[in-house]
């Protein structure tokens, strides 16, 4: 496919229309989200084949979260994390760099950087 032709683009969700027949996943996906401001743990899944728009899916949900929702997220490579702690640093580190220009970027950094270990975390 011609990539001047792909309505997706590296780092930015998809628009819906993209997401044909996919309604009620994204419903799923974002109720689920919802859930967790409520202190219910939910765990979702996103399986397909390459190529099929797993990534997309989950962005597109994300944004739709930060929009509507209220809520934060990020997308996290957790390589080379031999344990919680180290998952936790990375997942936070991440979600700091991400939100760098929402007005409750700095309150977070102090936040966590007053709780965490200083070893290079949250640029700390």
């Amino acid at each position: 496919m011609d990539p001047g032709l792909s309505p997706f683009r590296p780092g930015l969700p998809a628009p819906v229309e993209c997401f044909v027949g996919r309604h009620h996943e994204i419903e799923r996906l974002y109720q689920m989200a919802r859930a967790s401001t409520r202190g219910r743990v939910t765990v979702g899944f996103i399986a397909g084949e390459r190529g099929i728009g797993k990534s997309s899916l989950a962005s597109f949900v994300r944004s739709r979260c930060e929009r509507e929702g209220a809520m934060a997220g990020c997308h996290v490579f957790l390589d080379g994390a031999q344990d919680l702690n180290g998952m936790m640093r990375k997942i936070f580190d991440q979600l700091l760099k991400e939100s760098i220009d929402q007005p409750w970027n700095k309150k977070a950094a102090e936040f966590f950087g007053n709780r965490v270990p200083k070893v290079g975390a949250f640029g700390i």
